[in-house]
């Protein structure tokens, strides 16, 4: 016989626009970023879901939000069941999301984000995987958190969100390591040591994730699409594609149509 799970989830990738009207709901809910920004207060406090953080919506709290660019969020729905069904371990897990909003996309956080926007439509649709990869961002959520004045974080930070931004355009080490208020070689350390990554993978992994968004949900060309996604031409973008996902951007559409 199983044993009855503390809490079930339920996983989505959405856009906003506009503003949402004040409202509350009774589970917890996790948004994290995968593009563009939003503007959110929660009971009032306030801050913004971008590349560098997340938010906790807690069950209860009076919470709205403001996006007005174009957008994607992976929202995690914490539903808990009734009180004489949850076990002593479901207080312990699920308690502390309670005292907790905006977080910082720490390395752990951020590869089971990475991972989520590169297996984004299976992970949605299994049942089993959003379970799993599920507990795995609630037990970094709850790890305390790095010291708020830890230099690197900031830097990187500061990092993330201009590459963020700037992805339409051309971008340089140099450039993102003024920005970050750092060195080219500082950079290319902090992204080694927080993402196991360089400057130019990460962007190319945003790049390309942006034009498989852009091909899945809207109709534009595929030349617009290369180019606000960063890409010089609409061959770039399609070699990009190939080399990292053997599709094509048709396939991509038609895999959008199909499902």
């Amino acid at each position: 016989m199983s044993a009855t799970p503390p809490q079930s989830f339920s996983l989505a990738l959405r856009s906003y626009s506009g503003q949402i009207e004040l409202h509350e709901h009774d589970f917890h809910q996790i948004v994290l970023p995968q593009s563009g920004s939003m503007e959110i207060e929660v009971d009032g406090w306030g801050g913004k879901v971008d590349a560098s953080q997340g938010v906790v919506i807690a069950a209860g709290a009076r919470h709205t939000f403001l996006a007005n660019t174009r957008n994607s969020f992976l929202v995690l729905d914490v539903l808990m069941p009734p009180a004489e069904q949850q076990q002593p371990s479901t207080a312990q897990l699920l308690d502390p999301l309670h005292d907790k909003r905006f977080f910082a996309v720490r390395p752990q956080i951020r590869h089971l984000l990475d991972y989520a926007n590169n297996n984004g439509t299976w992970l949605v649709n299994s049942p089993e995987m959003a379970q799993s990869w599920s507990h795995l961002l609630l037990g970094s959520l709850l790890q305390p958190d790095a010291p708020p004045n830890d230099p690197g974080q900031l830097i990187l930070a500061r990092a993330l969100t201009y590459i963020e931004q700037h992805l339409s355009m051309p971008l340089t080490v140099h450039d993102i390591a003024r920005y970050a208020g750092t060195s080219e070689r500082r950079l290319y350390v902090l992204f080694g040591q927080h993402l196991k990554r360089t400057p130019f993978t990460h962007i190319a992994t945003l790049r390309l994730n942006l034009a498989v968004d852009l091909l899945r949900q809207t109709s534009l060309s595929i030349i617009d699409i290369a180019h606000r996604a960063g890409y010089a031409d609409q061959s770039a973008l399609s070699h990009a594609l190939k080399k990292a996902r053997n599709l094509t951007p048709a396939a991509v559409r038609k895999q959008a149509r199909d499902h």
